[in-house]
Formats: C-alpha cells, sequence, structure tokens
C-alpha cells in the first residue's frame, strides 16, 4: 500500500525546472530583448547631437548600453519574482505581455519624441484621448494599422523566445548575471562621464541627455565648488575655447535667418531684474523710480512672467520661448538669439548678476557665448549688500566703456536680489509700515499675519529702486538716457497665502500672485502708454529684436511672443513652467501639468475644479511647444 502511494505522487522537479533555472532563463530573456530595445532605440538617433569630442564618444557607448541595459533589467524584476514561484512553462505568457507591453511603450516613446521632443508621460496620453477632434494628434488608417502591426510582431517575437526558453528543458551557459554586472558598470560609468562633463561646460557630453527615456543624469557642480574642485568660471572658459555648435540638432530655430540691421543710430539696450518683484509692487512709494520711468514710457499692467521661479522667468524672457525648451539649450549651450545678435553686431555686454548666474543656468543658455562672463557678485554679506556692489560695478563698466567704446552702442543686463531675500540695510528707508525686519520661515502658516512680512518685501523692492535711481542718473547725466531702450521687469512673482492655501514665496503654483510681474518699456520711439492686454516675457525678445535691432523677421520666426509696441496685445492664454510643472493660464482657471504628466484644473484662487475635460488653449499650448523642433 505504502508503494502505490509513493508511485502516485508527482515526480520531483528536474534541475530545469528549479528556481535557479527560471532565474537564470528569465535573465537570459531580458538580455535577448535588450538587443531588440538597442535596434528600437536606433530612432532616437535623428535628434542626437553627433558627439565632437571623445568624452562625448565615450558618454554616448556608456549610456547607450547602460541606461537601456538598466531598462531592461527593471522590465525584468517582475518577471524575476514571479519565477519564484512559477514553474518553467508558466512563464511564457507572462514573459511574452511584459516584453511585448515594454516594446511597445518604448516604440511608441520614439514616435513621441520625434514629434515632442518629450517623452511619453500620463498628460500626454490624456491630452490623446481627450483629442477628439484631432487638433494634436491625427492619425490615418494607416498609421493605425502600423502601430497594430507593430504590436502583433512585438507579441510573436517574444512568443517565440518565451517558447524557445521556458518550453524546453535547456540549460542556460550564457554568463546573465556577470551580463548584468557589466551593464550596472557601464550605467554608473556614464554618470560619473555626465557629472565631470557637465561640470566642465562639456557640450559634446551634455547636448545627448535629452533623448534617453526615464534618465536623469549625474550632476555635482554645487558641491565640487564647494570643496574646491571646481573653479566655475575657469572651467566656463575652457568650455569655451572646445569651440563647437552651439547649436542643438534638435531644433529648427530660427525657422529663418535673422535679418537685423542696427543703424548708426541704434539705441542702448538695458534690461534691469528685481527677482521676485511682484506685478502690484511698481507705484510711488515702493518703487518710485521706476514708477516714473512707467509714467513716460509703456506700462503693461497684466503682464506675466514665463515661469513662476527664475530659472523659466529669466529663460522665457531673454528667448521668447517656453520652459520645455530650456533643457536642449542648456543640454547644447545655445545662447539667446538676442545675446548672440548683440555680438554679432560688436555691442559691448555688461552682464551683472548680484546672486549666481550659474546657479539658474544663464551660464549654459542665455549668456553661453559670452566669453568672461561674470558668474556673480562676490563682495557683500547679504543680497542688499551684494545688490549696492553690482550698482558699483556696473557704474565703473560705464566709465571705462565710455572711454573705450564711446561711440558704439552697449548692451546691460543688472539682475538685482534683495526683495527675493527679503533684505533692507539697517540704515536704508523703510516707508512700508509695520515691516519686519527679518524673513522667519519657520513661522509661516495659514494664520500667519502676512502684512509685515509683505512689507519688508515692498522696503526692498525700495531698497533697490534706489539703486536703479542712480543708474537712470548716470546715464542722464552723461546723455545717453533718450537713446537707451530700458526694460523693467522681473523673474517671477511673490505669494503672501494670497490665494488663502498657505503658500509662500514662488515655485509653488501658477497664480497671478506668483506669476504675474511689473513690465515697463522706456526709450526712442515708445509712447507714455498703459497697455491693459494680458501680455508674457516671450514677447519682450521680439520687441527688443524690432524696435532696437531692427530686425525684420516677424516675431513667429523665431519666438512665441508678439511685438509689445506694434499694437494692443492681449492673449487669452499664458504659459508658464517651473522646475517639475508648467502651467497653461487663461482668464477664469489653471491647467497646471508635472513633468510626470499628472495634472489638475484649478481657478484663479487655487481651488480644484474636478471633471474638468482639457480646453482649447491646452492643445494650442502644445503645439506652440513644438514649434521650434525639428
Amino acid at each position: 500500500m505504502a508503494s502505490n502511494t509513493s508511485s502516485s505522487r508527482t515526480p520531483p522537479r528536474t534541475s530545469h525546472d528549479s528556481r535557479s533555472f527560471r532565474l537564470r532563463a528569465s535573465a537570459f530573456f531580458a538580455l535577448i530583448n535588450l538587443v531588440i530595445i538597442w535596434l528600437v532605440a536606433l530612432r532616437y538617433l535623428p535628434w542626437l547631437d553627433v558627439p565632437g569630442t571623445l568624452s562625448g564618444w565615450a558618454f554616448l557607448v556608456t549610456t547607450w548600453l547602460g541606461h537601456f541595459g538598466v531598462l531592461a533589467m527593471l522590465g525584468w524584476l517582475p518577471l524575476g519574482l514571479l519565477a519564484l514561484f512559477l514553474r518553467r512553462r508558466w512563464m511564457i505568457l507572462p514573459a511574452t505581455l511584459i516584453a511585448t507591453l515594454g516594446l511597445w511603450a518604448l516604440a511608441l516613446d520614439t514616435e513621441v519624441f520625434a514629434q515632442y521632443r518629450f517623452h511619453v508621460n500620463h498628460f500626454m496620453l490624456s491630452m490623446f484621448l481627450h483629442d477628439s477632434n484631432g487638433d494634436t494628434f491625427s492619425f490615418s488608417l494607416f498609421s493605425w494599422l502600423m502601430a497594430i502591426g507593430v504590436m502583433l510582431g512585438f507579441a510573436l517575437i517574444e512568443l517565440w523566445l518565451a517558447w524557445r526558453l521556458f518550453s524546453r528543458a535547456r540549460e542556460v551557459r550564457f554568463p546573465v548575471w556577470k551580463s548584468f554586472i557589466v551593464l550596472l558598470l557601464l550605467a554608473i560609468a556614464s554618470h560619473v562621464i555626465h557629472l565631470i562633463g557637465d561640470a566642465r561646460y562639456n557640450r559634446s557630453v551634455t547636448q545627448q541627455t535629452a533623448i534617453y527615456p526615464l534618465f536623469y543624469p549625474a550632476t555635482a557642480k554645487d558641491f565640487m565648488e564647494k570643496h574646491g574642485w571646481l573653479d566655475p568660471r575657469a572651467a566656463r572658459e575652457q568650455g569655451l575655447k572646445m569651440g563647437g555648435s552651439h547649436d542643438s540638432a534638435n531644433l529648427d530655430w530660427p525657422k529663418t535667418p535673422l535679418n537685423c540691421q542696427p543703424g548708426a543710430d541704434a539705441p542702448n539696450v538695458l534690461i534691469v531684474l528685481l527677482d521676485s518683484w511682484r506685478f502690484d509692487e511698481l507705484d510711488d512709494k515702493t518703487t518710485p523710480n521706476m514708477a516714473a520711468v512707467a509714467r513716460n514710457g509703456a506700462r503693461f499692467t497684466q503682464h506675466y512672467s514665463g515661469g513662476n521661479g527664475t530659472r523659466s522667468g529669466t529663460f522665457s524672457l531673454l528667448y521668447g520661448l517656453s520652459g520645455n525648451y530650456w533643457q536642449f539649450m542648456e543640454n547644447s549651450q545655445t545662447p539667446s538669439l538676442l545675446i548672440r545678435t548683440l555680438q554679432q553686431h560688436d555691442y559691448p555686454l555688461g552682464i551683472f548678476a548680484s546672486a549666481s548666474l550659474n546657479g539658474v543656468g544663464l551660464d549654459r543658455t542665455a549668456f553661453a557665448s559670452v566669453p568672461d562672463l561674470r558668474l556673480r557678485t562676490h563682495q557683500g554679506d547679504t543680497p542688499a549688500a551684494r545688490d549696492a556692489h553690482m550698482t558699483e560695478e556696473w557704474l565703473e563698466w560705464q566709465q571705462n566703456r565710455r572711454r573705450d567704446h564711446p561711440d558704439q552702442p552697449w548692451f546691460g543686463f543688472l539682475f538685482y536680489d534683495a526683495p527675493h531675500g527679503y533684505s533692507v540695510p539697517d540704515d536704508a528707508e523703510m516707508p512700508w509700515q509695520p515691516s519686519a525686519r527679518q524673513m522667519e520661515y519657520a513661522r509661516l502658516g495659514p494664520n500667519t499675519d502676512p502684512t509685515p512680512i509683505r512689507n519688508l518685501h515692498r522696503n526692498a523692492a525700495h531698497y533697490d529702486d534706489r539703486l536703479i535711481g542712480r543708474v537712470i542718473r548716470d546715464l542722464k547725466s552723461h546723455g545717453e538716457w533718450e537713446n537707451t531702450m530700458v526694460v523693467f521687469t522681473s523673474d517671477h512673482g511673490q505669494e503672501f497665502n494670497d490665494s488663502g492655501h498657505n503658500y509662500w514665496g514662488h515655485n509653488g503654483n501658477f497664480t497671478r500672485w506668483q506669476t504675474g510681474v511689473p513690465l515697463v518699456i522706456h526709450g526712442p520711439g515708445v509712447a507714455d502708454e498703459v497697455h491693459h492686454g494680458r501680455t508674457s516675457h516671450f514677447s519682450v525678445v521680439p520687441t527688443l529684436m524690432t524696435h532696437a535691432l531692427n530686425c525684420s523677421n516677424p516675431p513667429s520666426d523665431y519666438s512665441l511672443g508678439h511685438d509689445l509696441l506694434g499694437g494692443e496685445v492681449d492673449r487669452s492664454w499664458v504659459e508658464a513652467g517651473s522646475y517639475t510643472e508648467y502651467g497653461i493660464l487663461e482668464k477664469d482657471r489653471i491647467t497646471e501639468i508635472s513633468n510626470s504628466g499628472d495634472w489638475t484644473v484649478y481657478d484663479r484662487q487655487m481651488n480644484p475644479l474636478p471633471e474638468q475635460d482639457f480646453s482649447p488653449a491646452v492643445f494650442d499650448a502644445v503645439q506652440a511647444m513644438k514649434r521650434f523642433f525639428r
């Protein structure tokens, strides 16, 4: 009886259905698919900037092999977990499904990247589902059949591979685990190469990163500088000496070559920014010097920055483009067309910032082509002290310029920081009371009285206005004021819980309090008018290019903006970005979209509006975001 019971039991598993065998077979399946991944990813290559250095090629090889290898290993993880429990033949179906979906997602991403220069995310999928009229996504019957055919083709290939590996009891002799280790080491090497290349302004390395999906390369510039391992200015100058193109292979920008012919009497150009200067802080009490200029120039009361933070705000101001272009400009170190045109016509450039330019990437973007760029103001223990010293340096630069280039038009850029740092000297005039003496972030909350803090911010703006008054008087005393086109504005706004949702500062939402900024333009030919239409930083560059540099191109050739002095402008929507999100701002709502693709619709007070579809403005914004990609 015992003998019969024993003979009826299930035979023990062979070594070819052991857990070890299934893990090795599933890992080998992932490595085979890695070869297919490399082949599919070749569709990214048309958008790759070809490396011009040995380090660039090393980065390309290690990233191509290592990063896609890591993605293949991540795709293997669920299959590896199943291999711990499922029998060998039962692995065929999940292996086929996981690999087919992964390859199809990669193929889809290559197509999306070719069209929009960003990778597939939740927002793109949501737009596709809501695009009932085909305004943004229009596919022919052939395209649909091709997509289905690709999916079926992947499925058949994967089914055949899975069947070959898991249906037969063949030992896998390939060194799968050693291969995994090599791929991981290659991935680590690519990050090390990027870390060094990024710190040394090596465009041949940095310009490649955008094409890789789910790729977040390592950087350590601040860490290296802090420990004395990097001199940013010396590294930047060395990067400029390496030469090479400042243009990205991904960009079709400008659409046609610029035709700019500034005459012998071309005006000077001066851009003055106050960091975090709010739209409602341009008045006789807060900023009397700039308010006086505004009464004799063009003032725009419904003006918006292209961001709620410094990086996106200054980018939109100096390029006339939305923040989604920033990565491509930064990776390839492509300068602003405004700056490039000024250099082509031999304008002396006086670029002065209180805080660091390299902290927000201006040294690698707008001013990437400027040699001997002054990266920051070193003297001064507070933002207010640095602002004062920066003003002195500016006046000294003007004195030297008048001696060396007395007859040439010039460009100036002054970036003040006191309002951002709530910084006011102890002996400074403080017209707004009651005022806090310093900002204490730990005490901020939903029930905090914003008045003292708000007044401190106003007093900081007032302090900088007095410094700017010196700049204005210097130009007037030397007879240059009337032939200087001056722009007063900010990089972003500043909120003091205005929405009632405990938002303080900036980079938190896209309400007017964080994105609305003053804009004043004064200069030859500028009428003293108040414009109440909705305008954007996107329009500052085309205005300067048209009226200061005499460019005949339409603004649509190189920007997303309009000529602000060519007639009343009133945009139905504006776009603003941050470090991790961007928003479409309409008159009655804000659509906020994260980099991961999640999106939410709010009213102007940041109250969520549930069950909202995308408005036509969102589809228009997406089209604008792709206008200058090849």
